[in-house]
């Protein structure tokens, strides 16, 4: 009997070339937008955040 290679069949062949490419796309999203961005955070800026007043919309106003 002959040993079944999973890399035999089309369809795992596919899917692994689409995962691949996929991930490089990511891979390259992430190098060009993300990875030279930096934020810094203390503790001021996030208890400000937390702790703003939530604007109430005005009885009647369409939003």
């Amino acid at each position: 009997m002959r040993a079944v290679n999973p890399m035999d069949k089309p369809l795992v062949r596919k899917l692994a070339l689409v995962l691949v490419l996929k991930f490089a796309v990511l891979l390259v999203l992430w190098l060009g937008f993300v990875r030279g961005h930096r934020v810094t955070v203390d503790a001021d800026s996030v208890a400000t955040q937390l702790l703003q007043a939530v604007p109430t919309a005005a009885k009647g106003a369409t939003p």
